[in-house]
């Protein structure tokens, strides 16, 4: 499945708790079990509501649905939205639920069939064009589902969830600019968002390499995640590349204080190092790297290290990726080698 186009479904369009008059006591008790984040238990409660009304009450077979999912129950959301749609056909908001209960289980192709009728009955449902858009992605089908993506994002900005595809199929298109612009609104404020997960602000520097604005989403992730070496090397990387020296190499110092078997970061350690004029440094941290046992990508990589220059670093090279290009000619700083995960819940 893909990663992260799936994260968040809390956070669905259209299915905010908004407080209806009240009937049935029950509704009261299923909207304080959402507010808690007790998810299955309001999926119990909207089911109950919904069967003791003999199928009449459509709303709370809705919000049963949408429960369902939000507690990792997607087999119980679709069985309950096909039923929902048996009563009422062609509902774009069913639609599109199902869309994600689809997307959930892994039926991809039943997933954009569903968000592409709910779009032939309303074509401005911008969480439908930004998931359908991200499916087509995925299928490689790369400018139709970018153009869907921005379609959705036009419609609504404040989707950090699409923000955060449309930025991960920019960058993946090369078209860093428009990626970093998604990337700020996707990672906007100091928190991490239900539908955008810790991992992927790694995910975005990694697309990323080197440059200095990936330095702002990745604070958010080694604040959370203080020993987290790829995120500390990474962030490193990026600060030393925007002229933040200082708090670059003190960050690649603690990615390889945190594991020093990690080869890059021990090579974004020395790279930074020598690009610094610290040569002795430098060469202290790759012998030791190159006493560890080193997989072929991990040996090429500090072998480029070695490789002498014709020349020194241009203006150019300093100034967009100084870190990233160090002395010796290296792509030490861009990325290459394994890389532990981030866990999406802080």
């Amino acid at each position: 499945m893909m990663p992260m186009l799936l994260a968040g479904v809390s956070a669905l369009p259209g299915t905010s708790c908004v407080t209806v008059p009240v009937d049935d006591p029950r509704q009261a008790r299923a909207e304080a079990f959402e507010r808690v984040g007790s998810w299955a238990e309001a999926a119990a409660l909207w089911n109950q509501i919904y069967l003791d009304s003999r199928f009449q009450d459509l709303d709370a077979g809705r919000q049963a649905a949408r429960a369902s999912l939000v507690a990792g129950r997607p087999g119980d959301a679709r069985a309950r939205l096909d039923d929902l749609l048996r009563r009422s056909p062609g509902d774009p908001g069913l639609l599109e639920l199902r869309g994600v209960a689809h997307e959930e289980l892994g039926l991809l192709e039943a997933a954009r069939a569903d968000h592409q009728a709910a779009l032939a009955v309303d074509p401005e449902r911008p969480a439908a064009l930004a998931r359908l858009g991200a499916l087509e992605a995925a299928a490689g089908e790369t400018e139709r589902g970018l153009d869907h993506l921005v379609e959705g994002v036009a419609l609504d900005p404040s989707d950090r969830g699409a923000q955060l595809q449309l930025g991960l199929l920019l960058a993946r298109s090369e078209q860093l600019d428009r990626a970093a612009e998604a990337f700020d609104a996707a990672f906007e404020g100091d928190r991490v968002s239900p539908r955008v997960p810790l991992e992927a602000r790694l995910e975005a520097a990694r697309l990323m390499p080197g440059d200095p604005r990936a330095a702002r989403w990745l604070e958010l992730v080694v604040r959370e995640r203080p020993q987290h070496t790829e995120a500390l090397w990474r962030l490193g990387q990026s600060e030393f590349a925007g002229q933040q020296r200082a708090a670059g190499l003190r960050h690649l110092a603690e990615a390889a204080e945190s594991d020093p078997g990690d080869v890059p970061a021990l090579a974004a350690y020395a790279a930074a190092l020598s690009s610094s004029g610290r040569t002795r440094e430098a060469e202290a941290v790759l012998d030791h790297a190159r006493g560890l046992t080193l997989s072929p990508g991990e040996a090429a990589l500090l072998d480029a290290l070695a490789e002498p220059r014709s020349e020194p670093p241009s203006e150019s090279e300093q100034g967009s990726g100084g870190a990233e290009r160090p002395a010796g000619g290296s792509a030490a700083l861009a990325g290459e080698g394994p890389a532990d995960g981030v866990s999406p819940r802080p």
